[in-house]
This record gives C-alpha cells, sequence and structure tokens, in this order.
C-alpha cells in the first residue's frame, strides 16, 4: 500500500505543476520594451587621491580626503568617523567662443574649496592647508 502511494505522489505533483502554468503575453511585451530602453549614463562620484590627518592652531584634528583633481575634499573634525562636511572647487569655465582653450585644459580648479552652504571653507593640500570651518574662525592646519 506504501508503494503505491509512494508512485502517486509524484505525479500527482507533476499534473499539479503542470496546472500552474500562467501565461502573460503583455507582462512579456513590458519586459521586453524596458530592456530596449537605453540606460541614462551614470556619473561616478571623484575617487579618493589623498588622505591626511591635519592639527589646527586651536588644537582641532582634521581628517580631510582630497577628491579628484583637487576638485573636492571630505573634511571631518575630530573621529575619523565622524560626518564628513563636502567642499567643492570652483568650477572652471569654459574659454569664450572663438578664444583658443588654455595650454593645461586638464588644471586644477584655483581658489578655496567651499561648502554648499558656504560657511566652511578649504585652501591648499599637502602639509599645510588654510581651513573655516562654520562654528571657528579661518586657521592654519598642519599635517601629522
Amino acid at each position: 500500500m506504501k508503494s503505491k502511494l509512494l508512485l502517486i505522489a509524484p505525479l500527482s505533483m507533476l499534473a499539479l505543476a503542470a496546472c500552474n502554468k500562467t501565461e502573460t503575453p503583455a507582462a512579456e511585451g513590458d519586459a521586453a520594451q524596458t530592456a530596449e530602453a537605453p540606460a541614462a549614463p551614470v556619473e561616478l562620484p571623484p575617487s579618493i587621491t589623498a588622505s591626511a590627518t591635519y592639527r589646527c592652531a586651536d588644537n582641532t584634528i582634521l581628517h580631510v580626503d582630497f577628491l579628484g583633481k583637487n576638485e573636492a575634499a571630505d573634511i571631518r573634525v575630530g573621529e575619523k568617523s565622524a560626518t564628513a562636511v563636502r567642499v567643492t572647487a570652483p568650477k572652471v569655465e569654459a574659454p569664450a567662443e572663438g578664444a583658443a582653450p588654455a595650454a593645461d585644459a586638464e588644471a586644477a580648479p584655483t581658489g578655496p574649496m567651499k561648502s554648499a552652504d558656504g560657511t566652511t571653507t578649504l585652501a591648499g593640500n599637502g602639509k599645510q592647508i588654510n581651513v573655516k570651518l562654520a562654528d571657528k574662525g579661518a586657521q592654519t592646519c598642519k599635517s601629522n
């Protein structure tokens, strides 16, 4: 009796599985249309090119990650895991129409980097930077 039951169970499962076939041609057409649509180009964030720890005149510790070709930086005050403030360099303006492009078109932007709200600024890189934090005055910070 048990052997017959063991033979019938797989056959009934197979029959039930065959009954569960649903065809939705509209869904297949939608999937084909979305696959054909070109994806918008994705712009990656700039990579970290240098990282440094600085000690300022008032004993504040800053962790700075410089991004790209000095086009942006992330500043963390105190702990390395603190929330970063992103400062960005002013955009280099394209030459006027008919004017010759600059000799070094890939030159790093000039001027201090500023946060979106303008309260934090950073100038320089390497061993010494000038920084103005939102709650403090401008000061010079040196790399350890």
